[in-house]
Protein backbone atom coordinates (compact mmCIF):
# COMPACT_ATOMS: atom_id res chain seq x y z
CA UNK A 1 0.00 0.00 0.00
CA UNK A 2 2.86 2.31 0.87
CA UNK A 3 4.33 1.81 -2.63
CA UNK A 4 1.32 2.28 -4.70
CA UNK A 5 0.75 5.56 -2.39
CA UNK A 6 4.19 6.78 -3.34
CA UNK A 7 3.81 5.97 -7.20
CA UNK A 8 0.87 7.72 -7.37
CA UNK A 9 1.97 10.86 -5.60
CA UNK A 10 5.34 10.41 -7.78
CA UNK A 11 3.01 10.20 -10.54
CA UNK A 12 0.81 12.90 -9.66
CA UNK A 13 3.78 15.22 -9.35
CA UNK A 14 5.21 14.28 -13.19
CA UNK A 15 1.84 16.25 -14.33
CA UNK A 16 2.52 19.53 -11.74
CA UNK A 17 5.94 20.35 -12.38
CA UNK A 18 7.76 23.34 -12.04
CA UNK A 19 7.98 25.72 -15.22
CA UNK A 20 10.56 24.54 -17.38
CA UNK A 21 13.67 25.93 -18.36
CA UNK A 22 16.40 26.75 -21.09
CA UNK A 23 19.49 24.84 -20.82
CA UNK A 24 21.71 27.73 -22.32
CA UNK A 25 24.75 26.39 -21.14
CA UNK A 26 24.26 23.11 -22.85
CA UNK A 27 23.84 25.10 -26.32
CA UNK A 28 26.87 27.07 -25.29
CA UNK A 29 28.66 23.90 -25.21
CA UNK A 30 27.28 22.67 -28.71
CA UNK A 31 28.05 25.28 -30.34
CA UNK A 32 31.10 25.36 -29.43
CA UNK A 33 31.51 21.95 -30.63
CA UNK A 34 29.39 22.12 -33.62
CA UNK A 35 29.64 25.60 -35.76
CA UNK A 36 26.04 26.53 -36.76
CA UNK A 37 24.39 24.34 -34.24
CA UNK A 38 20.81 25.98 -33.94
CA UNK A 39 21.74 29.04 -36.09
CA UNK A 40 18.57 31.10 -36.57
CA UNK A 41 16.05 28.67 -35.29
CA UNK A 42 17.22 25.84 -37.85
CA UNK A 43 15.88 22.19 -36.98
CA UNK A 44 18.41 19.54 -36.48
CA UNK A 45 17.88 15.98 -37.38
CA UNK A 46 17.49 13.83 -34.38
CA UNK A 47 19.61 10.60 -35.22
CA UNK A 48 22.17 13.41 -36.93
CA UNK A 49 22.66 14.84 -34.18
CA UNK A 50 22.77 12.16 -31.28
CA UNK A 51 24.96 10.47 -33.58
CA UNK A 52 27.22 13.98 -33.67
CA UNK A 53 26.73 13.83 -29.83
CA UNK A 54 28.28 10.51 -29.01
CA UNK A 55 31.10 11.04 -31.61
CA UNK A 56 32.48 13.86 -29.86
CA UNK A 57 31.74 12.45 -26.00
CA UNK A 58 33.38 9.33 -27.50
CA UNK A 59 36.44 11.33 -28.69
CA UNK A 60 36.41 12.99 -26.05
CA UNK A 61 36.94 9.98 -23.30
CA UNK A 62 38.97 8.55 -26.14
CA UNK A 63 41.71 11.22 -25.44
CA UNK A 64 41.44 11.29 -21.28
CA UNK A 65 41.99 7.51 -21.55
CA UNK A 66 45.01 7.67 -23.86
CA UNK A 67 46.45 10.46 -20.85
CA UNK A 68 46.00 7.92 -18.19
CA UNK A 69 46.69 4.71 -19.66
CA UNK A 70 47.56 2.29 -22.71
CA UNK A 71 44.49 1.27 -24.75
CA UNK A 72 43.56 -1.29 -27.18
CA UNK A 73 41.29 -1.61 -29.93
CA UNK A 74 37.35 -1.52 -30.20
CA UNK A 75 37.81 -5.14 -32.40
CA UNK A 76 39.95 -6.35 -29.73
CA UNK A 77 37.55 -5.49 -26.88
CA UNK A 78 34.37 -6.56 -29.21
CA UNK A 79 36.19 -10.35 -30.68
CA UNK A 80 38.38 -10.98 -27.77
CA UNK A 81 42.14 -10.67 -27.50
CA UNK A 82 44.43 -11.69 -30.51
CA UNK A 83 42.71 -9.80 -32.77
CA UNK A 84 44.11 -7.37 -34.93
CA UNK A 85 43.36 -4.52 -37.21
CA UNK A 86 43.87 -5.40 -40.68
CA UNK A 87 42.77 -9.04 -42.48
CA UNK A 88 42.73 -12.10 -41.47
CA UNK A 89 40.76 -15.55 -42.00
CA UNK A 90 38.34 -17.18 -39.97
CA UNK A 91 35.87 -20.09 -40.61
CA UNK A 92 31.79 -18.54 -41.56
CA UNK A 93 29.06 -20.63 -42.71
CA UNK A 94 29.09 -24.03 -43.94
CA UNK A 95 32.99 -24.38 -43.65
CA UNK A 96 33.18 -21.72 -45.94
CA UNK A 97 36.82 -19.67 -45.42
CA UNK A 98 36.16 -16.10 -45.14
CA UNK A 99 39.07 -12.93 -45.45
CA UNK A 100 37.83 -11.04 -42.82
CA UNK A 101 38.83 -6.89 -42.91
CA UNK A 102 38.27 -4.92 -39.62
CA UNK A 103 37.32 -1.38 -40.84
CA UNK A 104 37.55 -0.29 -36.91
CA UNK A 105 40.27 1.89 -35.90
CA UNK A 106 38.43 3.15 -32.21
CA UNK A 107 39.24 2.49 -28.95
CA UNK A 108 37.12 1.99 -26.51
CA UNK A 109 35.42 4.41 -24.55
CA UNK A 110 32.33 4.28 -22.16
CA UNK A 111 30.46 5.58 -24.97
CA UNK A 112 31.36 2.69 -27.24
CA UNK A 113 31.17 0.09 -24.71
CA UNK A 114 27.27 1.14 -23.93
CA UNK A 115 26.12 2.48 -27.61
CA UNK A 116 28.83 0.17 -29.79
CA UNK A 117 28.52 -2.77 -32.04
CA UNK A 118 29.75 -4.57 -34.83
CA UNK A 119 28.07 -5.93 -38.09
CA UNK A 120 29.32 -8.51 -40.81
CA UNK A 121 29.01 -7.27 -44.47
CA UNK A 122 29.46 -10.93 -46.52
CA UNK A 123 30.51 -10.91 -49.88
CA UNK A 124 30.55 -14.28 -52.04
CA UNK A 125 31.43 -15.20 -55.66
CA UNK A 126 31.47 -18.65 -57.46
CA UNK A 127 34.80 -20.27 -56.93
CA UNK A 128 35.98 -17.67 -54.56
CA UNK A 129 36.93 -16.94 -51.33
CA UNK A 130 34.10 -15.15 -49.49
CA UNK A 131 35.30 -11.74 -48.33
CA UNK A 132 33.59 -10.45 -44.73
CA UNK A 133 34.10 -6.58 -43.47
CA UNK A 134 33.42 -5.52 -40.06
CA UNK A 135 32.09 -2.58 -39.30
CA UNK A 136 31.17 -0.41 -36.23
CA UNK A 137 28.06 1.23 -35.11
CA UNK A 138 26.29 3.20 -32.64
CA UNK A 139 22.79 2.95 -34.48
CA UNK A 140 21.67 0.20 -36.55
CA UNK A 141 20.06 1.54 -39.83
CA UNK A 142 16.69 0.17 -40.72
CA UNK A 143 15.57 0.67 -44.18
CA UNK A 144 11.33 1.10 -44.44
CA UNK A 145 10.82 1.95 -48.17
CA UNK A 146 9.95 -1.98 -48.80
CA UNK A 147 6.31 -2.66 -49.10
CA UNK A 148 6.54 -5.49 -47.09
CA UNK A 149 7.94 -3.80 -44.22
CA UNK A 150 5.51 -2.77 -41.46
CA UNK A 151 7.28 -3.05 -38.33
CA UNK A 152 10.78 -3.19 -36.73
CA UNK A 153 11.06 -6.65 -36.89
CA UNK A 154 10.40 -6.91 -41.02
CA UNK A 155 12.59 -3.89 -41.06
CA UNK A 156 15.00 -6.30 -39.34
CA UNK A 157 14.77 -8.89 -41.57
CA UNK A 158 15.14 -7.26 -44.78
CA UNK A 159 18.47 -5.54 -43.01
CA UNK A 160 20.05 -8.94 -42.81
CA UNK A 161 18.72 -10.22 -46.38
CA UNK A 162 21.03 -11.45 -49.03
CA UNK A 163 20.86 -9.31 -52.20
CA UNK A 164 22.28 -9.48 -55.37
CA UNK A 165 25.65 -7.32 -56.23
CA UNK A 166 27.86 -6.73 -59.32
CA UNK A 167 31.70 -6.13 -58.65
CA UNK A 168 33.62 -5.53 -61.31
CA UNK A 169 30.75 -7.26 -64.10
CA UNK A 170 30.88 -10.46 -62.19
CA UNK A 171 27.89 -11.37 -60.30
CA UNK A 172 28.04 -11.72 -56.28
CA UNK A 173 25.67 -11.71 -53.24
CA UNK A 174 26.40 -9.70 -49.95
CA UNK A 175 24.68 -10.48 -46.92
CA UNK A 176 25.03 -8.53 -43.68
CA UNK A 177 24.31 -9.33 -40.05
CA UNK A 178 24.86 -8.28 -36.94
CA UNK A 179 28.45 -9.53 -35.25
CA UNK A 180 27.96 -7.85 -31.75
CA UNK A 181 25.39 -6.29 -29.47
CA UNK A 182 25.41 -3.22 -27.11
CA UNK A 183 24.09 -3.49 -23.89
CA UNK A 184 22.51 -0.43 -25.49
CA UNK A 185 20.61 -0.93 -28.58
CA UNK A 186 19.63 2.17 -30.82
CA UNK A 187 17.31 1.41 -33.91
CA UNK A 188 17.07 4.06 -36.40
CA UNK A 189 14.27 4.14 -38.52
CA UNK A 190 15.07 5.75 -41.58
CA UNK A 191 11.93 8.14 -42.36
CA UNK A 192 13.70 11.09 -44.63
CA UNK A 193 14.19 9.69 -47.69
CA UNK A 194 15.81 11.59 -51.35
CA UNK A 195 12.46 11.66 -53.83
CA UNK A 196 14.46 11.33 -57.17
CA UNK A 197 11.31 12.22 -59.08
CA UNK A 198 10.64 15.52 -56.69
CA UNK A 199 14.14 16.14 -56.35
CA UNK A 200 14.05 16.80 -52.53
CA UNK A 201 13.76 15.12 -49.53
CA UNK A 202 10.35 13.42 -48.33
CA UNK A 203 9.23 12.24 -45.27
CA UNK A 204 8.21 8.43 -45.29
CA UNK A 205 4.81 8.33 -43.41
CA UNK A 206 3.67 4.48 -43.12
CA UNK A 207 2.81 2.64 -40.05
CA UNK A 208 5.52 0.38 -38.46
CA UNK A 209 4.76 -1.88 -35.51
CA UNK A 210 7.51 -2.25 -32.68
CA UNK A 211 7.22 -4.26 -29.45
CA UNK A 212 8.55 -3.47 -25.79
CA UNK A 213 10.14 -6.74 -25.90
CA UNK A 214 12.09 -7.72 -28.74
CA UNK A 215 14.62 -10.97 -29.56
CA UNK A 216 17.10 -10.48 -32.43
CA UNK A 217 16.99 -14.11 -33.80
CA UNK A 218 19.98 -16.58 -34.37
CA UNK A 219 19.14 -16.04 -38.46
CA UNK A 220 20.07 -12.06 -38.16
CA UNK A 221 23.47 -13.01 -36.37
CA UNK A 222 26.51 -13.63 -37.92
CA UNK A 223 27.51 -17.51 -37.81
CA UNK A 224 30.74 -16.40 -35.84
CA UNK A 225 29.23 -13.57 -33.72
CA UNK A 226 30.12 -13.17 -30.51
CA UNK A 227 26.50 -12.33 -28.76
CA UNK A 228 25.31 -15.36 -26.50
CA UNK A 229 21.53 -16.01 -26.96
CA UNK A 230 20.62 -14.55 -23.72
CA UNK A 231 21.88 -11.71 -24.31
CA UNK A 232 19.90 -10.68 -27.30
CA UNK A 233 17.10 -10.16 -25.38
CA UNK A 234 16.37 -6.32 -25.83
CA UNK A 235 13.81 -4.53 -23.26
CA UNK A 236 12.38 -0.62 -25.08
CA UNK A 237 13.07 1.84 -22.25
CA UNK A 238 12.98 5.54 -25.14
CA UNK A 239 11.38 6.64 -28.19
CA UNK A 240 12.36 9.73 -30.16
CA UNK A 241 9.22 10.60 -31.99
CA UNK A 242 8.93 12.93 -35.47
CA UNK A 243 5.19 14.76 -35.65
CA UNK A 244 4.52 16.02 -38.78
CA UNK A 245 4.27 15.13 -42.60
CA UNK A 246 7.49 17.35 -43.83
CA UNK A 247 11.47 16.06 -43.67
CA UNK A 248 12.15 19.68 -43.01
CA UNK A 249 10.61 21.19 -40.58
CA UNK A 250 7.88 19.19 -37.60
CA UNK A 251 8.40 18.98 -34.35
CA UNK A 252 10.49 15.95 -31.73
CA UNK A 253 8.80 14.33 -28.32
CA UNK A 254 10.70 11.71 -26.26
CA UNK A 255 9.04 8.73 -24.26
CA UNK A 256 11.07 7.97 -21.51
CA UNK A 257 10.07 4.79 -18.94
CA UNK A 258 10.85 5.37 -15.88
CA UNK A 259 11.85 2.44 -13.52
CA UNK A 260 11.11 3.98 -9.92
CA UNK A 261 7.36 4.77 -10.63
CA UNK A 262 7.08 2.23 -13.22
CA UNK A 263 5.63 4.28 -16.36
CA UNK A 264 6.88 6.53 -19.52
CA UNK A 265 7.31 9.60 -19.12
CA UNK A 266 6.20 11.78 -21.98
CA UNK A 267 8.02 14.69 -23.05
CA UNK A 268 7.00 17.02 -25.35
CA UNK A 269 8.87 20.69 -24.50
CA UNK A 270 7.68 21.58 -21.33
CA UNK A 271 5.01 19.51 -21.14
CA UNK A 272 5.58 16.52 -19.65
CA UNK A 273 2.92 13.39 -18.45
CA UNK A 274 2.41 9.79 -17.67
CA UNK A 275 1.38 7.28 -19.91
CA UNK A 276 1.10 3.59 -19.99
CA UNK A 277 2.93 0.88 -22.96
CA UNK A 278 -0.36 0.99 -25.10
CA UNK A 279 0.38 4.99 -25.32
CA UNK A 280 3.83 4.44 -26.88
CA UNK A 281 3.22 2.22 -29.28
CA UNK A 282 -0.17 3.74 -30.34
CA UNK A 283 -0.52 4.84 -33.80
CA UNK A 284 -1.19 8.38 -33.97
CA UNK A 285 -1.96 10.49 -37.41
CA UNK A 286 1.15 12.86 -38.24
CA UNK A 287 3.32 11.51 -35.39
CA UNK A 288 5.96 8.75 -36.58
CA UNK A 289 8.69 6.54 -34.12
CA UNK A 290 11.80 7.53 -35.62
CA UNK A 291 14.04 6.46 -33.05
CA UNK A 292 13.98 3.30 -30.78
CA UNK A 293 15.96 2.32 -27.38
CA UNK A 294 16.17 -1.07 -26.36
CA UNK A 295 18.03 -2.32 -23.16
CA UNK A 296 19.79 -5.69 -22.81
CA UNK A 297 17.46 -7.40 -20.44
CA UNK A 298 20.37 -8.62 -18.67
CA UNK A 299 21.45 -5.40 -17.90
CA UNK A 300 21.10 -3.44 -15.18
CA UNK A 301 18.98 -0.34 -14.72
Amino acid sequence: KQWYQRRVAITAGVDKMDPAFEPTCIYEMLRNKMPGFNENGRQEDAEEFLGIILSNLHDEMVSAIRSSKKTVSLAETVLGSGVEDGEWQQIGRKNKIQVTRNTSNNEPSPVSELFGGLTRSVVSKAGAKESATLQPFLSVQLDLQHQNITSVRDALYHFTHKEQIYLNDAKCYRRETLESLPPVLILHLKRFIFDDAAKSCQKLMKEIDFDVDMTISDDMMSAIGTTLAAERRYHLFGVVYHHGSHATGGHYSAMVYHPYIQCWVNADDDKMTHLDDKAVLKHIPGRSAYLLFYKRVAFPS
